[in-house]
């Protein structure tokens, strides 16, 4: 991770691989050639399966495989989300074991490694449960054990400054609830009264075919970082929207989905912004329904403006020129991927990117863009 003065990297396999299990060993031995200097700690496989059967297995070999090619231990993650070009792609964060020293600590539910330097940590890590088809059980034992790692730890709730959210169906309905409304209330409880002086997370809520509840998060305790939330005046703050874009049914009350459009981070002599899950949203309504070229360019252009001169000037180094440093870009319609592709070409060039199949938080939208913007 960049912030961890290493860096992100996707790995897709040759395409004479034709198998999964071909292509998996193919990544693998990759980032065994490209891991020179600087220490893989989290890898996840982008990667579908047949069954949840099939998905415990392939987490299970996942794991063997990485802990028999790794000295040091890995968190190895499995998300089920379909790439679009192969059958797996392998991401892979490193750091800088000369700056930075690491510990892992594993829990039933989860697991996390801990990064000190002089008076500065930050704690990466997973959570997962799956044990239940209900995504509401499946939220609150996830966020149950999101709190222990914390508490382990020693972080408030409120020093997590980037999190994933990865649902199984997540437009889907457990009775009358919608899926990702069951999980954005849970949220709203474990964040309760914790982020009212320091703005959200930048946060990414996404589908998953498998996996039940996913998060992932960075959490943040330093004295020398400086942190803080960034809005698209363009777009109503998600943390602010109305019930009448809310999904749900009639059971229960529906919070909004808590997160920052981007948040800003300058550690040591690192600076970034990591933007959060990003569609075609104005104000806080979907715009080109049904065209999914003209929601990728809403979409980016939504992007740019958290890192506009506007935005930046609110920063406190002013001497700094924005690079987009990497994308993920979740496509919900297997059809709409060549025109997505082009258009997103079009603003970035052949910046790294992956693209892969996922349901959106709503039924109206067929993209969305993640990444972060490195600021030097």
């Amino acid at each position: 991770m960049y912030f961890l003065n290493g860096d992100r990297i996707y790995i897709k396999p040759d395409n004479g691989c034709k198998s999964q299990n071909e292509q998996l060993q193919n990544c693998l031995e990759k980032l065994k050639q490209i891991n020179s200097g600087k220490k893989v700690f989290k890898i996840n496989f982008f990667a579908d399966t047949s069954s949840d059967e099939a998905y415990e297995k392939l987490q299970t070999n996942l794991k063997q495989l990485v802990s028999a090619r790794f000295s040091t231990p890995v968190i190895t993650d499995v998300i089920a989300q379909p790439p679009l070009t192969c059958k797996v792609v392998v991401e892979a964060f490193y750091y800088d074991p000369t700056l930075w020293v690491s510990k892992m600590i594993e829990m039933e539910h989860g697991a996390a490694m801990l990064f000190r330097r002089d008076e500065t940590e930050i704690l990466v890590g997973t959570v997962q449960d799956n044990a239940s088809k209900n995504c509401l059980e499946n939220s609150e034992n996830a966020f149950g054990a999101f709190g222990k790692l914390l508490d382990n730890f020693g972080f408030p709730v409120n020093s997590i400054i980037r999190q994933w959210n990865y649902l199984e169906d997540i437009l889907g309905f457990d009775g009358e609830e919608q899926r990702y409304q069951e999980f954005n209330n849970v949220r709203s409880v474990f964040y309760a009264g914790h982020f009212q002086k320091t703005g959200f997370p930048a946060a990414t809520g996404i589908g998953m075919n498998r996996g039940g509840v996913m998060i992932e998060f960075v959490a943040l305790h330093s004295e020398k970082a400086h942190t803080r939330p960034l809005d698209n005046p363009g777009q109503i703050a998600a943390h602010d929207y109305s019930e009448e874009v809310l999904a749900g049914g009639k059971t229960c009350a529906k919070t909004t989905p808590k997160f920052e459009r981007a948040r800003y981070l300058g550690l040591f002599d690192k600076k970034l912004i990591f933007i959060s899950g990003t569609a075609s949203i104005r104000g806080e309504n979907t715009v080109g329904i049904g065209d999914a070229e003209q929601q990728t360019v809403v979409t980016i252009e939504n992007i740019q403006r958290l890192y506009s001169p506007e935005v930046l000037a609110l920063l406190p180094d002013n001497n700094i020129q924005p690079k987009y440093g990497h994308a993920r870009v979740y496509v919900k319609n297997r059809k709409d991927f060549i025109a997505i592709k082009k258009t997103f070409e079009q603003y970035y060039g052949h910046l790294s990117v992956v693209y892969i199949i996922a349901d959106i938080c709503r039924d109206d939208l067929l993209v969305e863009i993640e990444g972060k913007v490195i600021l030097e």
